[in-house]
């Protein structure tokens, strides 16, 4: 945040917003919303112009983004997701898959899913059937939201296994009961901001999608990227392929890598120009 403050030249309002497990969905979501509205209604008071409000955040923050972004849609200028969670619908995207075990002491798919299920007040006892799309009844695995997250979305190019870019998804299989249970959860669009119709998505603000190639979240992001584009949002795609998730941190300091610091560097020459 001090990086970006002081390169491009911008006032940044950081959130402490309640955290789960102690405080799940909606109250991080709503602290969010809440401070977003304060900042946007008292510009004059905080010497800001609100027509130049962003808002961002990398992971759960890219998630509560897009999950703002989708209640204030263009009363907010440029929302930036980076490496975001954005659904628990399917955890056997190609990037679950190739990146569960890639870089060991990162985010895999197991940490992701203990973030998901904290922040959805949903019992561990149900991990491996979530690891395994067994969350979802073979009915909801046909519905339109299923749609929402399809395969149809890939960016193949940003595939490492070949034998996944043309994934077929069983609609066979699935817990009636869990999925009974939590389907009215993992449906909510401020709970899974990919959760959304095309046309709910058409109004959002320009956005920059930032993806790391060597993330289990990958094809979240980039699925989003696909389906803004889609819907006509002004939006830009800024992939990694030997990216990984937590990156932006490594601009600089003791443990520098050149992806982070190339994304640092993107992202404010982007806000430099846009904002």
């Amino acid at each position: 945040m001090r990086e970006l403050a002081k390169r491009v030249g911008i006032v940044v309002v950081s959130v402490e917003y309640r955290q789960s497990p102690e405080h799940p969905h909606p109250i991080p979501y709503e602290d969010c919303l809440k401070v977003t509205k304060y900042v946007l209604n008292n510009a004059g008071k905080l010497k800001i112009d609100a027509k130049r409000v962003a808002i961002s955040g990398d992971s759960a923050g890219g998630h509560l983004t897009a999950a703002i972004a989708f209640r204030l849609k263009k009363n907010i200028k440029i929302q930036i997701p980076i490496y975001p969670c954005l659904q628990l619908f399917d955890l056997q995207t190609p990037s679950y898959i190739e990146n569960k075990t890639f870089i060991p002491g990162m985010l895999n798919d197991v940490s992701m899913l203990c973030y998901w299920l904290n922040y959805g007040n949903i019992s561990y006892d149900h991990i491996p059937l979530f690891l395994t799309n067994q969350h979802t009844s073979p009915e909801l695995k046909k519905s339109k939201y299923a749609e929402f997250v399809s395969p149809k979305w890939y960016m193949t190019e940003h595939i490492r296994t070949e034998s996944l870019r043309n994934m077929k998804k069983p609609t066979d299989v699935g817990s009636e009961e869990l999925s009974k249970s939590i389907e009215k959860t993992i449906t909510d669009p401020y709970f899974s901001p990919l959760m959304v119709g095309q046309e709910g998505l058409q109004d959002l603000p320009l956005t920059y999608v930032l993806t790391a190639g060597y993330d289990v979240l990958r094809e979240d992001g980039l699925i989003y990227y696909s389906r803004l584009r889609a819907a006509g949002v002004p939006v830009h795609l800024a992939h990694y392929q030997e990216g990984f998730h937590g990156m932006i941190f490594f601009f600089s300091g003791p443990i520098p890598f050149n992806v982070g610091k190339k994304a640092m560097d993107d992202l404010v020459v982007f806000l430099k120009n846009k904002l």
